[in-house]
This record gives C-alpha cells, sequence and structure tokens, in this order.
C-alpha cells in the first residue's frame, strides 16, 4: 500500500459549480477509438450531468474531440427543458471547442471525468473500492485500490460538502492509494462528507471511485455513470475469465427524469448495476472492498436489490445473492472460486451459503421486479479478527438464461460496533420508499409547471 500524507497541490474552492467565467482545461485524447459510448461527466453533483456519444472502431481523436464538442453544444443550447438538468454540465454561456484531438472545456483537472464503454483515446481505468475509516486525532483517512493495468500520472482527492458549496481537492502521486485528510482544512462537519478519487495518465481523467461518508457508515448514495458496464467501486469477477462483458451494464432506474435529481438515499440512485446470465451456466458478478476498517469492530451491510423479472424464469435453475466475509490477515481480496463458493472463504466456510447475506432463486422469493432493501441480521453481521481490517462484499449470479438479468443500486456499510438500536431492515425500507417518493413528488410537480408527460420508472 502506498501511504500518502504528504500533499502535492492543495486546492480549496468555494461554491465548485461550473461557470462560464472559469479558465479552460483540456482533455487531449490518444489514439483512436475502440468503439462504445464515450461519456463526459461533470463532478460538482452527488447525481453527475453527464453528455455521451458513440464512438467507432478506428475513429481518430480529432473526430472523437469535434463529435463530443458539437453534442455539448447542441444539448446545452436545447436548454434543460428539453433535455433534462442530468445533461447540462454547466451554466453560463461558455462553448465547448475543439482543437484538433484536444476538447476544451470550462474548469481544471477534476471538474470533469470519463466513462462509458469506449476503452481506447488513452482513456485510463477508474480507481475501485473508495472506502473511509477515523484515527484517534478524528481525521478521515481514504483507502482506494488502482487497477493492475493503470500507470496514473497523478491522482486527484474532491471531497465536497452536501450542499456543493465548498471543495477540497488534493493532487497525489499517480501510485497512492492512501490519504489522510486534515480536519483543521475541512470548515465544516468532516464526518459529513462526499469523496470522489480519479486517476489521470496524459492528463486525461478516469472515471471516478465515490463514497459518502457520514458518522458511523459509508455508502454509495451517488449517481455517476459506469466504466465498461460496472458501477463505480466495483469490479467484476467470474470463473470463466473468458466471460463476455455484456454480461454487465448500466441500467437506468429514472431514464427520463427532468430535475436534477441530488442522490440521498440507495433507493434514489439514477443507476444501477445489471448483471446478465451466462448461457454456459457461469458463476459471476462484482465485488468491492472497504478498506481500512478497524479491527474488532462490528459491521453491517444494507443494499438494494432487484430479481426485474426473473419470475418468469422459474423453470429454470437461478440464484441471486449478496455475500460479505471478512479477508485474510494480509488484505489480500478473494478469488471468484472464493466468491463463487468452490473455494473456503478466510473465515474456513465453504460452500455456496458461504458468505450470504440474502439471497433469491428458483422455489425463493423474489423482488416482484421492484428494489428490495436487503442486508445483514444479527446472525451475518461481521466482527473482524483483531489482526484483519478489511471486508469483500460481492453480488453472485448463476444463470444459464442470456436474457435472465438482475439489478444492484449499491451498498452501506454501518459499524454498529456498541449500537444495540440499529433500525431493522423494515425501517430502512420504508425510509428509502419515503424518498422515493419525494423524489417523484418533486418530479412530478416540475413536469406539470413545464407541461410535460408524466414519468415513467423502469
Amino acid at each position: 500500500m502506498k501511504i500518502c500524507t504528504t500533499v502535492c497541490i492543495l486546492i480549496w474552492i468555494v461554491n465548485s459549480s461550473v461557470r462560464a467565467e472559469n479558465f479552460d482545461y483540456g482533455i487531449t485524447f490518444k489514439g483512436t477509438a475502440s468503439g462504445g459510448s464515450l461519456v463526459i461527466t461533470a463532478t460538482h453533483n452527488r447525481n453527475q450531468q453527464y453528455i455521451s456519444i458513440q464512438t467507432t472502431q478506428g475513429e481518430s481523436a480529432e473526430s472523437v474531440a469535434s463529435r463530443l464538442a458539437d453534442t455539448i453544444n447542441a444539448i446545452h443550447s436545447a436548454g434543460a427543458i428539453v433535455n433534462s438538468y442530468s445533461h447540462i454540465l454547466w451554466r453560463g454561456g461558455y462553448k465547448a471547442k475543439a482543437f484538433g484531438d484536444t476538447l476544451q472545456l470550462p474548469g481544471w483537472p477534476g471538474a470533469y471525468t470519463l466513462a462509458g464503454t469506449e476503452s481506447g483515446l488513452g482513456i485510463p481505468k477508474p480507481p475501485t473500492s473508495l472506502s473511509r475509516s477515523y484515527n484517534e486525532n478524528g481525521q478521515i483517512i481514504l483507502y482506494w485500490e488502482n487497477p493492475p493495468e493503470s500507470a496514473y500520472d497523478f491522482i486527484l482527492v474532491q471531497c465536497f460538502r452536501r450542499d456543493f458549496g465548498e471543495c477540497y481537492r488534493v493532487r497525489l502521486p499517480g501510485d497512492a492509494t492512501y490519504f489522510v485528510i486534515d480536519h483543521k482544512l475541512i470548515t465544516k462537519n468532516i464526518k459529513d462528507l462526499n469523496v470522489l478519487v480519479m486517476g489521470f495518465k496524459d492528463n486525461i481523467p478516469s472515471n471516478a471511485a465515490a463514497i459518502y461518508s457520514k458518522d458511523n457508515f459509508q455508502s454509495e448514495f451517488f449517481g455517476i455513470p459506469f466504466t465498461d458496464g460496472v458501477a463505480p467501486n466495483w469490479v467484476r469477477w467470474s470463473v470463466d475469465k473468458n466471460l463476455e462483458a455484456e454480461a454487465f451494464e448500466q441500467g437506468e432506474k429514472f431514464p427520463s427524469m427532468k430535475i436534477n435529481n441530488v442522490a440521498l438515499s440507495l433507493s434514489t440512485k439514477p443507476f444501477y448495476q445489471a448483471i446478465k446470465g451466462s448461457k454456459a451456466g457461469n458463476i459471476h458478478g462484482i465485488y468491492r472492498k472497504f478498506l481500512g476498517l478497524t479491527p474488532g469492530h462490528k459491521y453491517r451491510i444494507i443494499a438494494d436489490l432487484t430479481t426485474l423479472d426473473m419470475n418468469s424464469a422459474d423453470s429454470n435453475d437461478w440464484s441471486a445473492s449478496l455475500c460479505a466475509t471478512y479477508n485474510s490477515k494480509s488484505g489480500g481480496g478473494l478469488t471468484a472460486r472464493q466468491m463463487a463458493g468452490v473455494s473456503a472463504l478466510p473465515n474456513g466456510k465453504k460452500g455456496i451459503q458461504a458468505g450470504e447475506i440474502t439471497s433469491f432463486g428458483k422455489g425463493k422469493s423474489h423482488t416482484q421486479g421492484k428494489f428490495k432493501i436487503v442486508g445483514s441480521d444479527a446472525n451475518s453481521c461481521i466482527t473482524l479478527p483483531d489482526d484483519v481490517n478489511s471486508i469483500t462484499v460481492w453480488v453472485r449470479f448463476n444463470c444459464k438464461d442470456p436474457n435472465g438479468k438482475v439489478g444492484f443500486s449499491g451498498v452501506k456499510l454501518e459499524d454498529i460496533t456498541g449500537n444495540e438500536n440499529i433500525k431493522t431492515l423494515e425501517q430502512i425500507q420504508q425510509q428509502e420508499d419515503g424518498r422515493e417518493a419525494e423524489l417523484m413528488r418533486m418530479e412530478r410537480n416540475y413536469r406539470q409547471r413545464n407541461n410535460l408527460p408524466e414519468l415513467q420508472i423502469k
């Protein structure tokens, strides 16, 4: 682990929304496109505004920069009511420009990230498993993992308050995987903070890993477009290393929403992880780690899952599970065989039920197409051994029907050590339902004011 406690560049910005008067920032693409969706996002909101284009295999960097600038300007010119606030990257009359292979935008490194299924053009893979802890001085410690193929020139850590009025940015060495936030540099409650971590190569940004930290829990209350079909922080896994990438995709819960939705819960996130079946019956899924946890403490996992329309697949043998376990003393992660239930976990347990928090499948309950709050009960909370400081959470799907699909909206990790008054899953579900209902009420009011049709939810 690369420990970084020194700051290369520190920037404190008040009112971080990108406006026309900000200085220019250029993204210079490299080589050619692989072909796929190329998404540019603005990072100044928990639900990131974004604009995307479809690239073609072998398309030049010059063509991509030009088309992306044209698309941004066309969408901005049409306005928010036509396109939704989700697709407005900045305020003011600034026009995106293309100079050869360089896309010029208002802002600074860190104001934008790149996502989508496009894997060429020099775009680096994102960091994963962003986590936080507190030290004895009340400072926040951030941990993350860089992808094996990464060779970042630098890493940017960006923190902002819930009201997005202040932003704290730190530029770190490209191999950093750890950073301590000095609480003296945060003017408000450091225990209520949004954090993004992104890598840069040749000044091209990756997508961001993200975490919302509040008191004794950390969660993925963000709406960030995916990279290569996989949600921020997460990594896909498969027993068969040749499993097609198409088995993983970004799902949209509110595809036509017009208001600028700030995700305040798992249920109000705009995107969810969709995992498809494999014709060969391959066991696969996604995983993430929570790093830097406190040995001896007890942790609870809460997640938002849906079986979509898998109730129609009851003639086939399928299963979908949410699982978690503590890692080995070395801090290393799990293998695909361990997550599949073939090999024993670090706690010695083995089999399909090892590490299982909840499961759905043939002959079991379904969510009836709705998202459902699931999580640890008294028997599945995880107490870390005295010499272990990390947990792996994974979703496992086993389905031979390639049309079969389940969804996962993210996870929340809660330190419940010494806390006997934790909410039940039913109480959390009621809270989530209330927040989604409030979001729908705001959307309905906006649509009524602007004579727009009602929102259709998938």
